[in-house]
């Protein structure tokens, strides 16, 4: 779909250019009208001109005085004729020569005929009765230079029609453009939205426009909410399941189960299978994903926490990190997710790390995490295995307390992408989680 910029700006295009192509049109033929009934009502003065100067003889010939006639009409060529008809008489202004004209059998309108020297003539034909003698009188102009000026006037003032289109199309684009500047308004607050800077859109935009804000910040209400009910009706889920899960797991220690180490064996492996899938639906409930608004990630902030909690419970070890991540970088991802994630990744890499832990943010689109340590890492064949669906890190070797299906739903939820490999510089265990950022 084009842009409503787009739209608007050739709708007003093809109509201003319908508008000036019109009144070009208009202004050019009343001109031209105009122009040729001043001519005619020249032509017609010299006719009556004319005509009071004719008589007739006793034997019914015509009496002209030619001398009378103006100085134009003497000058041979000039662009100014006359014709004067009686019978088979016929009278000629001297201005004609040897040259003559189409002349019509009848009165009718001002009709452009060719005349001599190629010039374009003006004529009118009208016909009277004097003294009892039929008379027809034609009366010619030359228009050739009147219409070589209406001419240039029509291309002068044609240039001056696009010059001013051109102009009123720029200032009115100029003005659809300011016109439409709530919009980008608009689309600046939905990125500041994903950024987690606002939680909800301004709602002081034009009144077009407003219907739409409002129904928007409405839906993110109403998802926030869901969301924040999901949670709590899991959180008391978690709740009221833990009397019973305390129960059964005390189970274990009466008599008459541990007098059955097969009974008391798989008690243990349920309780403890049911506390897996309690924690893991819990912490999957926490999910809020990219559709969470008004909320954001900033790596550089968070992993410092992280990095300050680690240190307090590794403490003994003196674990050293190392964090390699770019000021201003933000995610628009959910914090909760992201902490779940990454503090896992980051915990893992504590309990197996030497000395160092390694953590690197690119500054690209989207959010790509590394994260290294400098332990035993992970033989090739077992890291083939933690890309089964449904393992995890300490099914795949012995000691890793990660639940990999924890990281995986998140990454996916994200539709990213989790890859594992061994550290080039450090020689232990890496993963690199990436996330794209939004379209």
């Amino acid at each position: 779909m084009k842009s409503l910029l787009a739209r608007l700006g050739l709708g007003l295009g093809l109509g201003l250019v319908a508008v000036f192509v019109l009144q070009w049109w208009v202004v050019n033929t009343a001109v031209r009208t105009l122009t040729q009934d001043y001519v005619v009502s020249r032509l017609e003065h010299d006719a009556d001109s004319l005509l009071a100067r004719i008589a007739f003889t006793s034997d019914g010939r015509v009496h002209f005085d030619t001398q009378r006639d103006e100085a134009i009409y003497h000058m041979p060529f000039s662009g100014h004729y006359y014709l004067v008809q009686s019978g088979t008489q016929q009278l000629r202004s001297r201005s004609l020569w040897d040259e003559d004209f189409p002349v019509y059998a009848a009165r009718g309108e001002p009709q452009y005929v060719s005349g001599p020297n190629d010039q374009w003539l003006l004529l009118i034909v009208r016909e009277f009765s004097k003294q009892g003698h039929p008379l027809r009188i034609v009366v010619a102009e030359n228009m050739t230079p009147l219409l070589q000026q209406l001419h240039d006037f029509g291309q002068r003032y044609a240039l001056v029609s696009v010059v001013l289109m051109v102009l009123v199309m720029l200032l009115l684009a100029l003005l659809a453009k300011r016109s439409l500047r709530p919009l980008g308004l608009v689309i600046e607050d939905v990125k500041r939205l994903e950024l987690g800077e606002i939680t909800r859109l301004r709602e002081a935009v034009p009144s077009e426009v407003h219907p739409l804000v409002k129904e928007f910040n409405r839906l993110l209400q109403v998802m926030q909410d869901r969301l924040e009910r999901s949670r709590s009706a899991l959180g008391n889920l978690a709740h009221a399941l833990k009397t019973p899960l305390t129960v059964l797991v005390r189970l274990e220690d009466e008599e008459v189960v541990r007098q059955n180490p097969q009974l008391a064996r798989r008690l243990q492996e349920q309780t403890g299978a049911m506390r897996q899938i309690i924690d893991r639906q819990l912490k999957r409930a926490r999910l809020a994903g990219i559709s969470t608004p008004g909320l954001s990630f900033d790596p550089g902030r968070e992993f410092d926490g992280l990095v300050d909690i680690l240190r307090q419970i590794y403490s003994e070890r003196g674990l050293e990190f190392e964090l390699r991540i770019p000021q201003h970088k933000t995610f628009a991802g959910d914090r909760e997710d992201m902490l779940e994630l990454f503090g896992n990744l980051l915990d893992n890499a504590c309990k197996w790390a030497r000395r160092r832990v390694r953590v690197t943010v690119p500054d690209r689109a989207g959010l790509t995490v590394t994260v290294e340590d400098d332990g035993p890492g992970c033989a090739p064949e077992l890291r083939q295995q933690l890309d089964q669906r449904g393992r995890r890190l300490d099914e795949g070797t012995a000691g890793h307390g990660l639940g990999l299906a924890i990281v995986r739903d998140i990454v996916e939820h994200y539709q990213g992408s989790l890859v594992f490999g061994q550290s080039e510089d450090l020689g232990g265990f890496r993963v690199d989680v990436v996330l794209p950022g939004r379209a």
